[in-house]
């Protein structure tokens, strides 16, 4: 089974020695420091979408072993990304977040369901009634559609069940009520302990 979140609590930091540890597949720890963290790899599967679940997540049955990035000749699977790059490295996370989280949206797609499966409904008819997977931007295109509407039905439960207050966030010193579907949405899932996808979404 894919899993777009990677396993709970997967991180523990030492301030006084300024290391990151990641706990791992089978309870194996990785400690590692900023000064081992390399740039982002320059690395695209939009031709090679098949390839996404072997990288993402090292506790997936689909996990074949390697990674794009590597520490200490430690493959770190993609699913880990925003945890060794956003705490030291933040600038460059900014400049691979949205990759990372089309990524991660792809994976979502994914999940439960075989290549075939996947290929068999995210795929368009040709004039003869011919089926040919879409390619990756309308892919992306399609599953952004599927998660805004989601959204939107989610943010209008959130709107009858939650209070004003419950819907608030801080900006500054200033207090402002959610009005963006996906902010509310990722806000109701968190109070309702449903599954979250926020990372990736922008502030109001």
């Amino acid at each position: 089974m894919i899993s777009a979140d990677g396993p709970m609590h997967n991180v523990t930091d030492d301030r006084d020695t300024h290391t990151r540890t990641l706990n791992m597949a089978g309870g194996k720890l990785f400690t590692f420091r900023e000064c081992d963290i390399p740039d982002p790899p320059a690395v695209s599967y939009a031709k090679s979408i098949e390839e996404l679940p072997r990288v993402w997540d090292d506790n997936s049955l689909d996990w074949n072993g390697t990674s794009p990035l590597s520490i200490n000749n430690t493959p770190i699977h993609l699913v880990y990304w925003p945890t060794v790059y956003k705490y030291w490295r933040g600038t460059q996370w900014k400049g691979v977040k949205k990759t990372w989280f089309d990524w991660k949206i792809l994976i979502r797609a994914m999940s439960g369901k075989s290549m075939v499966d996947f290929w068999v409904r995210y795929s368009t008819p040709d004039k003869f009634g011919k089926l040919h997977p879409l390619k990756y931007t309308p892919l992306l295109a399609r599953l952004a559609a599927q998660r805004r509407l989601a959204d939107e039905k989610l943010a209008d439960l959130a709107r009858r069940e939650l209070t004003t207050e419950q819907l608030t966030y801080r900006k500054g010193v200033q207090l402002h009520v959610m009005t963006k579907p996906a902010m509310i949405a990722a806000c109701y899932r968190r109070l309702k302990g449903i599954d979250v996808e926020d990372e990736g979404y922008d502030d109001e």
